[in-house]
C-alpha cells in the first residue's frame, strides 16, 4: 500500500500432533461431559448455568477447549465425579467460551484443557488452577458468569510457571449477551465467584502478566520508523527509530492483530471480538469497537485522518472507511468479499470473471483470515476460508487471491495460479513463502526470494558439511536445517539466518536440536555455517525492519528483545521482562 506499509510477523510452530505425546488425564469416564448450550438445547429448570471466558495469553496456537469443575463433594462417594464443560466452537484466536447445564452445589475451578483428536493421533495440554483463583456457587435455575480467565505461562529459567488468572470484573453478562443471546435468565440474579481475600494478588499478578507479554501477534513498522509489536490482552510494545523501548495498552482482554499510524501521528488498534481504537496524536485512547463477531484483520490510517479497515464477520469481509468525531465514528462501506456470493464481490469484478463464478454453486463457507502484499507494483488480498461443516482447527483451507486498487479498493482481476501464502518483507528482499499445512509433517514452509524484477530462486535448507578442510568434495553431505525465523538480507546476495539442526540419537531418532546462525553470499543458493550463536537458543526472531543491527525477540519465550552489531558474534539484551 501506498504511504504506510503493513509487516506481518510470520511465526511457524513445531509439529504438536503425535500418535500420543502426553498421557491424558481425566479420561471421559472419570468426569461428566457437559456440551456447550445451543439455540436447541431443551431448558433444564432443574440446573443452573455456568458461563466462562478463557484468554490463551501464550504463544501455542491451540485454544483451550474443555473446562472441568471441581464438587465441593468430590471426594466423599466414587459416583461423584468433576464436571466437564466442553467450548462453544473454539476458533484460532486465543478465546474460547463456555455456557453449560451443571448441577447445584458448591465448585472449585479444576483446570482448563486443549485436547484434539484427528484420525489416530491427539494433541492435549492440562494447566491445572491454584486454589486462591476462588470457588463458586451453581443456583438452581440460575446463572453463574465466571467472567474472563486468562492463561499466562510465566517464564522461570529455561522452564513455564503455567498461571491461571482471573481478569478483572468486567461488565456481567456480556458472554451470555453477546455469544448466548438466545438464553433467558434474570439480570438481576446473576452470580459470581465468591468474595475471598485474594482479589488484591490477583490483580496484582494480572498488571505484571499483562506488563510482560512473552508472544507477539504482528510487527509494523510506522511512518516515524518506529516498530510496534503487537501482544495479547490489549497489550503493545514500541521501539522508537532512536532505540528507545515504550509500553502501551489499550483497555481489553483480547489479542492485537492489526495497528496503522499517519504523518500525524493518529493511531489506531484492533484485533478479535470487535476490539478498536483510536488515538489522536497527543492524546488519549478513545474506544470505537465494533460487533463481537467482527474480527479487525488489517488497519490504515490515512492521512486526512480517515480510518480503513479491513474486518471480518464469518462469511463476509468489509473494507470500511470512516473518520472519528467526538466521541463517534461513520463507517462507509467501500466494497465488501462474501463466500457465499458467486460474484465474490459486490461490483467491479472482471466481466469474465463474473460470467464464470455466476455458473458456480453456492457453497458456505467461513473466513479464515486474510493477507495483504504488495509484489511488482501490484496490491494483493490472499482470503482464505474453509468449509462451516468442518472444524476450525482441522479444515481444509482455501485461497481465494485477487488484485485490487488500494486507493479504492476496486478489484482488477483474480488470481487463479499464484504459488505463494505470503509475501513478506525480509530486510532488503521480499520473500515468497509456500506455508506448510498447520497439521504436516514436516511443518516446514518453503521460501523463494523475489528480485526487482520479479524473479524468483528457491532458498536452499541444508548447507555442505564436511569431514575437515582436506578433505575431498565428494566426502560432502548435505546437512538439512529448519529456519527458526524468517532470514535477514542486507542487499540482495547477503543474508544472515538463524536456523536449527536435528540432531539424532543412536537410535535413528530425533532426539534434540543444534541452533546456529548461517551466512549466504549468494541470495540463499547456499549457507555457511558460522561461529556465531543466538543470544539463547529460544531467542531467535529476527525482526527483519532494523537495517543497521541484527535485532531478534524470544517471541513465543519470555518476550525479551537482544541486538547485535557485529552479525551475531556479540548480543546485547536490549528489552527485559520483569521478574514478577
Amino acid at each position: 500500500m501506498p504511504g504506510i506499509k503493513p509487516f506481518r510477523c510470520i511465526k511457524f510452530y513445531p509439529l504438536i500432533l503425535l500418535t500420543c505425546i502426553i498421557i491424558i488425564q481425566g479420561c471421559a469416564g472419570q468426569v461428566n461431559i457437559l456440551p456447550a448450550l445451543e439455540e436447541s438445547t431443551p431448558i433444564n429448570d432443574q440446573e443452573g448455568i455456568v458461563v466462562a471466558r478463557i484468554i490463551n495469553a501464550s504463544g501455542n496456537p491451540l485454544p483451550f477447549n474443555q473446562l472441568t469443575i471441581n464438587p465441593e463433594n468430590l471426594n466423599e462417594s466414587k459416583s461423584i465425579k468433576p464436571e466437564r464443560l466442553l467450548a462453544a466452537k473454539p476458533k484460532l484466536n486465543g478465546t474460547t467460551v463456555f455456557a453449560s447445564y451443571v448441577k447445584p452445589g458448591n465448585y472449585s475451578l479444576s483446570s482448563i484443557r486443549a485436547f484434539y483428536a484427528n484420525g489416530n493421533g491427539w494433541y492435549s495440554r492440562f494447566v491445572s488452577a491454584n486454589e486462591k483463583l476462588g470457588t463458586f456457587s451453581v443456583n438452581q435455575g440460575e446463572v453463574t458468569d465466571l467472567g474472563t480467565l486468562i492463561y499466562y505461562p510465566k517464564p522461570q529459567g529455561d522452564r513455564y510457571l503455567d498461571l491461571l488468572i482471573r481478569a478483572p470484573e468486567s461488565e456481567k453478562g456480556e458472554v451470555l449477551t453477546k455469544y448466548f443471546p438466545f438464553l433467558k435468565y434474570n439480570p438481576e440474579v446473576l452470580n459470581g465467584w465468591h468474595v475471598d481475600e485474594n482479589d488484591e494478588e490477583r490483580e496484582s499478578t494480572y498488571i505484571s502478566i499483562a506488563q510482560n507479554p512473552v508472544t507477539y501477534n504482528e510487527q509494523y513498522v510506522s511512518p516515524a520508523n518506529s516498530i510496534y509489536f503487537l501482544g495479547k490482552i490489549g497489550v503493545f510494545i514500541k521501539r522508537t527509530s532512536e532505540g528507545e523501548w515504550e509500553l502501551d495498552a489499550v483497555d481489553t482482554n483480547h489479542e492485537l492483530t492489526a495497528i496503522a499510524q499517519n504523518k500525524n501521528g493518529d493511531l489506531v488498534v484492533g484485533g478479535s471480538e470487535g476490539a478498536l481504537f483510536w488515538r489522536p496524536a497527543f492524546g488519549d485512547w478513545l474506544d470505537i469497537s465494533l460487533e463481537h463477531n467482527s474480527h479487525v484483520e488489517h488497519l490504515r490510517m490515512l492521512d486526512t485522518g480517515e480510518i480503513e479497515i479491513l474486518v471480518a464477520r464469518d462469511f463476509e469481509l468489509d473494507i470500511l472507511r470512516g473518520a472519528v468525531s467526538g466521541s463517534d465514528i461513520q463507517w462507509r462501506l467501500i466494497n465488501r468479499y462474501s463466500t457465499n456470493s458467486s460474484k465474490r464481490w459486490d461490483y467491479r469484478l472482471e466481466a469474465e470473471i463474473k460470467n464464470k463464478q455466476a455458473h458456480s454453486k453456492k457453497i458456505d463457507r467461513h473466513i479464515y483470515n486474510t493477507t495483504l502484499f504488495e509484489l511488482n507494483g501490484q496490491n494483493y488480498i490472499n482470503i482464505r476460508n474453509h468449509s462451516i461443516y468442518e472444524n476450525t482447527i482441522f479444515a481444509t483451507i482455501n485461497s481465494e487471491i485477487f488484485i485490487y486498487n488500494p486507493d479504492n479498493w476496486m478489484i482488477e482481476r483474480s488470481v487463479n495460479d499464484f504459488e505463494f501464502s505470503a509475501i513478506i518483507d525480509a530486510g532488503a528482499v521480499q520473500l515468497g513463502i509456500e506455508k506448510a499445512g498447520f497439521w504436516s509433517l514436516s511443518g516446514k514452509p518453503t521460501y523463494h526470494k523475489i528480485d526487482q524484477n520479479g524473479a524468483q530462486n528457491k532458498i536452499t535448507t541444508y548447507i555442505q558439511s564436511c569431514p575437515d578442510n582436506k578433505s575431498p568434495k565428494n566426502s560432502c553431505r548435505k546437512k538439512s536445517f529448519t529456519f527458526r525465523s524468517v532470514p535477514w538480507f542486507s542487499n540482495e546476495n547477503d543474508a544472515i539466518a538463524i536456523v536449527s539442526f536435528a540432531l539424532n540419537s543412536f537410535s535413528g531418532g530425533t532426539r534434540d536440536t543444534e541452533v546456529k546462525i548461517l551466512t549466504t553470499t549468494d541470495g540463499g543458493e547456499s549457507w555457511v555455517a558460522t561461529e556465531n550463536e543466538p543470544p539463547t537458543d529460544y531467542c531467535t526472531s529476527i525482526v527483519p525492519q532494523i537495517a543497521d543491527r541484527l535485532l531478534v525477540s524470544c517471541d513465543g519465550a519470555n518476550g525479551d528483545f537482544y541486538e547485535s552489531t557485529d552479525f551475531g558474534a556479540n548480543w546485547h539484551q536490549v528489552r527485559q521482562q520483569d521478574n514478577f
